[in-house]
């Protein structure tokens, strides 16, 4: 959005610069145990919560996605067809393993990829692009929603090498709040990413009085 790109002679764009080498982690390995059945696999809008993340990472200009499965993985990838799966046998000692299972699937000339969780479904393809446009080197990239910091979260490629070194017993977070100067938070007008549904009462919330 506004980036200059060299283009060849049929007008697609080559010689990515830094924030077009962009890739996406989906995560839907866990057992969804407070919700009763695959969170992924939940109805909204016509599709299911994880074809709206895929819908909306489409119309965007990551390159590359991935979607990590684990509990459910065989009703997952029998129900909904997906571009890149990974399995996380390890799910049950984490999510973390999840993403770090994710990290590892990654091109190996991305310079960031963003982390989008399954019980997130309102992801907006504007968002995307604006994490994407404030992207710098040993950056994580955040969207806000007056002032309160929701999803998807972008990471520059060093800081998921830090990600996957962590432990299993640790979380994202130890890393996200390592240095709060790493931070950059991006204002959005998109109340969506604030929307997590974990419960079968927020979910007839979210049907009943959709963002």
């Amino acid at each position: 959005m506004g980036r200059r790109r060299r283009c060849t002679d049929r007008g697609r764009p080559v010689g990515p610069t830094f924030n077009e080498m962009i890739s996406a982690i989906v995560l839907a390995a866990g057992k969804s145990e407070r919700m009763g059945r695959p969170k992924a696999l939940l109805p909204f809008r016509g599709r299911t919560f994880v074809e709206n993340i895929l819908d909306a990472i489409s119309r965007s200009s990551i390159r590359h996605a991935v979607v990590v499965v684990g509990h459910h993985h065989e009703e997952i990838e029998r129900s909904v067809p997906l571009p890149s799966v990974v399995f996380n046998p390890d799910y049950e000692q984490g999510m973390i393993t999840s993403f770090q299972a994710g990290i590892r699937a990654l091109p190996p000339n991305m310079t960031g990829s963003f982390l989008f969780l399954v019980d997130h479904p309102l992801v907006d393809a504007a968002v995307i692009e604006a994490l994407i446009a404030s992207l710098a080197p040993n950056r994580i990239v955040l969207p806000t929603y007056q002032r309160r910091r929701g999803h998807p979260v972008l990471f520059a490629s060093e800081v998921l090498q830090e990600i996957l070194a962590l432990p299993a017993s640790q979380g994202a977070n130890i890393v996200v709040r390592k240095d709060p100067n790493r931070i950059i938070e991006v204002p959005v007008n998109a109340p969506g990413i604030l929307v997590d549904v974990d419960t079968p009462e927020q979910f007839k919330l979210l049907t009943k009085d959709p963002i």
